[in-house]
C-alpha cells in the first residue's frame, strides 16, 4: 500500500494531531512536567490530547452538532457494564469504610496546590473513575471516529513505523555508549522531566526500561495488524527477533512478571479452543517462553535479588519485619495485597472477589506508609484486585476479548489478534500501561473500515 503526499494532505489537521497523541502516549521519554507539578504527569501526548479534546468541544458548539457512541452497542456493552459494576463496588467500599483509613495530612515541599488537590484523598478516588472512562472513550471510541479514512489509518500506520525505528535505533546506540563508556556517559534518562538514568539496560525513548518492555510488545502488535492492513508481511522474523532481544536487554522484572501472567491468561481464555495441533504449537510457545524468563532471571543480577527478596517477604510482613532492599520501591505493589490476605485469613472474601473501590488500593498504601498522597500500584493485577476484585478483572479482561468475535474477520486473523491481546492484556496487569486500549482502538478502527467505511466514502471523519 504505497503512501505519497498527496495521501497526507488528505488527513485533516485535527485528525493528525489524534493520530500523534496516541503515537506519543506509550513514549514516555517525553514526560515533560513530573506529577508534583501538574498532579497527574504531563508528556508531549496530554498536550496534543487537549487539543484535539478543545477542538471537538468548540466543533460541536460552532455547529451544534454531536454523534453519541451507544454505552450499550456490541462493541462497548462490556465496558459499559463494567464501568455500572466498578461504581457500584466504589459506593460500597465508601459505605463500609474502604475510603477512610487513618490519614495524615504530610505536604510534599515540592508540590503546589493544583496537585495537592488533584492527588488528595478526598479527590483522587472520584479522579480514577474519570480516567478510566476517559481512557476507553479517548483511545477506542474516539479511534473510529478519527480514523475514517484509509488515508488516516495509513497516516497512522506510517509514523508509528517511523517511531518504532527510531526507539529501536536509539535504545541500542544508547545501550552500546554506556557499556563502552561508563560512568562518564550515564545514557538517555527515563524521561524529559528528570535526570534519573536506567544503567546498562535498554529502554530508548520510552521511558522506564519497563515501559520499553511493553512498547515494545505493542510494536509487534501494532505492526501485525499494520500486516493484515496492507496485506503484506512485513513484520519478518528478523524483526520479531531484534524486537524480543531489545525485551530482554530491558531487564524489566515487571515485563518478565508480565509473560507470566500472559501464559495464565492464554491457558483460560485461549488453548481450550483450539485444535490439539494449534496446542502443541502454542505449548512449545510457552515451554520457549518460559526458558526466556527463566533466562531473563538466572543471568541477570537484578533479577535474582528480586527472586531472593521475594521469598523472604512473607516471612518478614508476618514477623513485622522490613522488607528486603530491593522490595523497598515495591512496597506500593505489596501492601494492598497483604491487606487482602490479612481479610482472607479472617474468612473475610467479599474484597477479594468483589473490591473496594477505585482509588482505595492507593488510600490502604497512604495507610501502610503514613504519607497522604497518591501511591498506586504499579501492578495492575494488584491495583485491580484490590480495587475491584477478582470478578472486575474478569469484566475487564471481556471488553477487550469479547467485541474481537463481533468483527466478523477471518478465523485465523481472530485467533492472531485475540493471542496477541491476551499479551497486551498480561503485560497490563504487571506494569499499568495504555497498551491494551491503543491497541483495541486501532483493531477497531481499522476494521470498521474494511468492513464499513470504505462503503461510506468516510463521510464521519472528525
Amino acid at each position: 500500500m504505497q503512501y505519497s503526499k498527496n495521501k497526507e494532505l488528505q488527513v485533516s489537521a485535527l485528525t493528525k494531531i489524534y493520530v500523534w497523541s496516541v503515537l506519543f502516549e506509550p513514549l514516555l521519554y517525553f514526560v515533560i512536567l513530573p506529577q508534583n507539578i501538574t498532579g497527574i504527569g504531563a508528556n508531549i501526548s496530554r498536550l496534543f490530547q487537549l487539543i484535539v479534546i478543545f477542538s471537538l468541544f468548540f466543533k460541536v458548539l460552532l455547529t451544534m452538532k454531536i454523534k453519541f457512541s451507544s454505552p450499550f452497542s456490541s462493541l462497548n456493552n462490556t465496558f459499559a457494564y463494567y464501568y455500572i459494576y466498578i461504581i457500584l463496588i466504589g459506593i460500597i467500599g465508601y459505605l463500609v469504610g474502604s475510603y477512610s483509613y487513618f490519614q495524615i495530612e504530610q505536604v510534599a515541599n515540592d508540590e503546589n496546590f493544583f496537585s495537592l488537590f488533584v492527588n488528595s484523598y478526598h479527590f483522587r478516588p472520584f479522579f480514577e473513575y474519570f480516567i478510566a472512562l476517559y481512557y476507553f472513550v479517548y483511545f477506542v471510541v474516539l479511534a473510529q471516529y478519527m480514523l475514517t479514512k484509509k488515508e488516516a489509518i495509513d497516516y497512522f500506520f506510517k509514523w508509528f513505523n517511523l517511531l518504532f525505528l527510531i526507539c529501536i535505533f536509539v535504545g541500542f546506540i544508547d545501550l552500546l555508549l554506556v557499556v563502552l563508556f561508563n560512568p562518564e556517559y550515564y545514557g538517555l534518562s527515563r524521561h524529559i522531566a528528570d535526570t534519573q538514568y536506567p544503567g546498562n539496560r535498554f529502554h530508548g525513548i520510552a521511558g522506564e526500561p519497563r515501559d520499553a518492555f511493553v512498547y515494545l510488545i505493542l510494536c509487534i502488535g501494532i505492526l501485525t495488524i499494520r500486516d493484515i492492513w496492507e496485506d503484506k508481511k512485513k513484520l519478518t522474523l528478523f524483526w520479531i527477533l531484534l524486537i524480543l532481544i531489545a525485551t530482554f536487554l530491558t531487564q524489566s522484572f515487571s515485563g518478565v512478571l508480565g509473560l507470566i501472567f500472559t501464559i495464565g491468561l492464554l491457558l483460560v481464555f485461549f488453548i481450550r479452543k483450539l485444535t490439539f495441533k494449534k496446542q502443541v504449537l502454542l505449548l512449545i510457545v510457552f515451554l520457549i517462553t518460559i526458558l526466556f524468563v527463566y533466562l531473563n532471571v538466572m543471568y541477570s543480577i537484578r533479577m535474582l535479588k528480586y527472586y531472593d527478596a521475594i521469598s523472604l517477604a512473607y516471612f518478614n510482613l508476618s514477623n513485622g519485619l522490613e522488607l528486603e532492599s530491593v522490595l523497598i520501591a515495591s512496597r506500593n505493589n505489596i501492601f494492598p495485597v497483604w491487606a487482602l490476605w490479612l481479610e482472607v485469613q479472617e474468612f473475610n472474601f467479599f474484597h477479594l472477589f468483589f473490591g473496594n473501590g477505585l482509588g482505595s488500593s492507593s488510600v490502604i498504601n497512604n495507610f501502610y506508609f503514613n504519607y497522604s498522597g497518591v501511591i498506586n500500584p504499579n501492578a495492575s493485577i494488584v491495583r485491580m484486585l484490590y480495587e475491584t476484585g477478582i470478578i472486575g478483572i474478569f469484566l475487564f479482561i471481556f471488553i477487550f476479548i469479547s467485541p474481537l468475535k463481533k468483527l466478523s474477520i477471518d478465523y485465523k486473523i481472530y485467533t492472531k489478534l485475540k493471542l496477541l491481546m491476551l499479551i497486551m492484556l498480561g503485560l497490563y496487569f504487571s506494569h499499568r500501561n495504555p497498551a491494551p486500549y491503543i491497541f483495541f482502538g486501532i483493531i477497531l478502527a481499522v476494521f470498521h473500515y474494511k468492513l464499513i467505511g470504505k462503503n461510506s466514502n468516510s463521510k464521519n471523519e472528525i
